[in-house]
């Protein structure tokens, strides 16, 4: 059998396999920046449980076949709204995930849900993010581009979640209502919150922010994305240095961690998002237009997972990954393999690139100080 140690699990061939499941889109909110039309977020279409369980039975097969020792699963509960599909389906589907990948197999496994959480009942999920996150979760934040009415109800459900002991954790796209509380305000308000990490996404241009001119609105330009990290990350050292609680920052952590694992170690080869079809899929964009799409590589529901993983649309997507879409800025980068690109595109000309490389170049230039307080550098983005 081969054993892997944690630092080769980078990829979903060896043994770590980010499970982004989407088994239904449905969402009430209208949130700028969704990559989802609007078509999408009204469809009340869920994959059902047994289907989420043939799909696992494959996947499963795959690994058993490949006699692997080690394998992670991080099962990552995305959408549209998770909760919206009800707790009596999530513990189903849950359990059933569970079901077929074991410890006894060799399956180390984790449920993270990412929710909007303003129409959580938490006496419901609660209990739910104790059994099956192991007391955690996570949650969007985006400041006032979703209102103030928004804002003040996810603060208290926020609040209400730290009283009962759960760990919230954040994922944000930086946009322009962000960058107008200022980077040092929005990570003190989050300390305040006792939030236990963050994530800053960058802004992309969809098809819907895109028609309704949001991402003109909402969305900065990467160096300015760079600045805002540079200034929130300062924060972070200053509070760190006070002996003050300050969240994690998962950018920071993902550099100096993906830096240890070598040239192509952030190339979406851990990871697969499952649509209600059955379709495997990830995020690709537009060679001229940059703007994002779902690539499709198959469906599980209909092909085996080795199928799936081996398909032409997967090789040549994981391809483009390994050749930074053919982008010489990005090819001949000292920093390609650890930069938070998180999937390959064009960069803009006259702006810093996708990757960061501004703020990469100064976590590089504080990494002592960095890995002080975070020890040997974190874990990953996901």
């Amino acid at each position: 059998m081969v054993k892997l140690s944690p630092d080769e699990q980078v990829s979903i061939e060896t043994g770590y396999f980010v499970f982004t499941l989407m088994p239904s889109l449905y969402c009430k909110l209208r949130c700028p920046h969704c990559y989802l039309s609007l078509e999408q977020r009204k469809d009340t279409t869920i994959l059902s449980v047994d289907k989420v369980s043939e799909a696992c039975a494959k996947i499963d097969a795959y690994y058993q076949k490949k006699r692997l020792e080690r394998k992670t699963i991080v099962n990552y509960w995305y959408g549209g709204e998770p909760t919206s599909m009800g707790e009596d389906y999530f513990r189903s589907c849950a359990d059933a995930i569970g079901s077929h990948f074991t410890a006894e197999k060799g399956y180390d496994i984790h449920h993270t849900v990412l929710t909007s959480l303003v129409g959580v009942d938490l006496d419901v999920w609660g209990p739910i993010f104790e059994q099956y996150g192991k007391g955690a979760f996570q949650t969007s934040f985006d400041g006032l581009m979703r209102g103030k009415g928004y804002m003040r109800v996810w603060d208290n459900r926020v609040r209400e979640a730290n009283a009962r002991g759960l760990e919230v954790s954040t994922i944000s796209v930086v946009n322009e209502a962000l960058l107008s509380d200022g980077p040092v305000a929005v990570l003190d308000y989050l300390s305040d919150l006792n939030v236990a990490e963050t994530s800053w996404l960058p802004f992309m241009l969809n098809a819907q922010n895109e028609a309704t001119k949001k991402y003109d609105e909402f969305a900065p330009r990467m160096d300015v994305w760079s600045e805002f990290m540079i200034a929130l990350s300062s924060r972070w050292l200053e509070r760190k240095r006070a002996g003050l609680h300050a969240p994690e920052i998962g950018q920071l952590r993902f550099i100096l961690r993906q830096r240890e694992l070598g040239d192509f170690a952030n190339i979406a080869g851990q990871t697969l998002f499952l649509m209600p079809n059955g379709d495997f899929v990830l995020p690709d964009y537009g060679s001229d237009s940059g703007l994002e799409y779902m690539q499709r590589f198959g469906n599980i529901l209909e092909q085996d997972f080795e199928e799936v993983l081996r398909s032409p649309e997967r090789r040549r997507y994981i391809r483009k990954q390994i050749l930074r879409n053919g982008n010489p800025d990005c090819v001949d980068c000292s920093h390609s393999g650890y930069c938070v690109m998180e999937f390959w595109k064009k960069n803009r000309p006259g702006d810093d690139c996708f990757g960061g490389r501004n703020y990469v170049e100064w976590v590089l230039e504080n990494e002592a100080e960095i890995r002080h307080f975070t020890g040997s550098g974190g874990v990953r983005l996901y």
